[in-house]
């Protein structure tokens, strides 16, 4: 939501007052905010979005208290075709439904397409299922975490 990721304005427990509670773009400062489901959000969000994506800040003017929060962050984000299947004879805006003002804000945009194999679907299936038995079955992660963690540092030197 459009509050979740900017910020809100909330009741104190102790005091009863008013305040400033930050969401994922303020908290994530001068990191990495992620969202999952971007295709799903609602059109007041994205224009937050846009404004947190070109200034780099929040505006919020909320119940008498007015801010400008930083919101210096890199945002990677998911979102799914809009038929439940990536359709090769369309192009990225028609197959996610995003308007173009806002995927051009983005530097780099990546389609990950999930060939269907029943092999693979089976396999993954299994280790999802696997991970709620009495005794997980864990698998090692294809990527090492520290190589990943290296790896978006390095990148975000550009």
């Amino acid at each position: 939501s459009a509050v979740g990721l900017t910020a809100s304005i909330v009741r104190d427990p102790e005091t009863r007052d008013l305040v400033l509670e930050s969401g994922a773009l303020v908290l994530s400062d001068l990191g990495i905010c992620c969202i999952d489901e971007f295709d799903k959000m609602t059109e007041t969000t994205r224009a937050i979005l846009h404004e947190a994506m070109e200034q780099q800040t929040v505006s919020i003017a909320k119940a008498g208290i007015i801010a400008t929060l930083n919101a210096r962050t890199s945002i990677l984000a998911s979102a799914n075709p809009s038929e439940s299947r990536y359709n090769p004879f369309m192009s990225v805006v028609e197959n996610i439904k995003l308007p173009p003002t806002l995927l051009s804000r983005f530097d780099l945009i990546y389609l990950i397409l999930d060939a269907p194999n029943v092999e693979n679907d089976r396999k993954l299936a299994q280790h999802l299922v696997g991970l709620y038995y009495e005794t997980p079955n864990i698998v090692e992660p294809p990527l090492d975490h520290a190589l990943l963690r290296d790896y978006i540092a390095y990148a975000r030197e550009f």
